[in-house]
């Protein structure tokens, strides 16, 4: 659901083009594609220092409903403004996804099957991006408006299961960061930063 509903407005752009003139120009499609991009870039390291302090079940939860939610209104865009702002909105809120998501699939998976865990989760962002193309052919059979808010209502009905089924999973040394105070978490969260970037190996496997 997240790789889908980032790629679907470039797969409808076509079928979006008479409701947006804006669109016709090629510069006013990579500025919406490019607000996007940006944000979720700039928002990734913050979400994962929160996510380390918070209960991840609920940030997960959020993170789904919100961008289901910003891909409904979607659906309502008069303007190209109004595209615009959802798609930055957008970048907020699926940027607080992958890093906790990946860090509970670690915190789950403590043994031999962890890569493996982490690579069916892999394949499911990969599957959202190739489904990214049957917006195309929604919006050709129905319409965009109809697409975004049918893709909306599905992430935001399964918001709900995932209150009722996800559950949340630390070992004792997260527990004790969770339960910090203010001034602690703001304290560990640059210790923390410096310790990455002083790492031969996290920067191997950036680049």
């Amino acid at each position: 659901l997240n790789y889908v509903d980032r790629q679907m407005i470039a797969t409808m752009k076509q079928s979006m083009m008479p409701d947006f003139a804006e669109l016709n120009s090629a510069e006013n499609f990579g500025i919406l594609m490019a607000i996007f991009l940006w944000i979720y870039a700039f928002m990734s390291p913050v979400s994962g220092i929160i996510a380390d302090r918070v209960n991840r079940k609920w940030l997960i939860i959020g993170s789904l409903f919100i961008f289901s939610a910003v891909t409904l209104l979607m659906g309502y865009a008069k303007t190209f403004d109004q595209l615009y702002v959802l798609r930055a909105l957008m970048g907020v809120s699926e940027a607080f996804y992958m890093p906790t998501a990946m860090a509970m699939i670690v915190d789950y998976h403590q043994g031999k099957n962890r890569s493996l865990a982490v690579g069916i989760h892999m394949t499911g962002t990969y599957l959202g991006q190739a489904m990214g193309g049957f917006g195309a052919i929604f919006s050709t059979n129905f319409s965009w408006q109809t697409t975004f808010h049918v893709f909306g209502l599905i992430g935001t009905l399964y918001s709900i299961v995932l209150m009722i089924f996800l559950k949340e999973k630390r070992n004792d040394e997260d527990e004790q960061l969770v339960r910090g105070t203010f001034v602690q978490e703001f304290a560990e969260s640059f210790k923390g930063m410096k310790t990455l970037l002083g790492s031969i190996s996290f920067w191997v496997i950036l680049f």
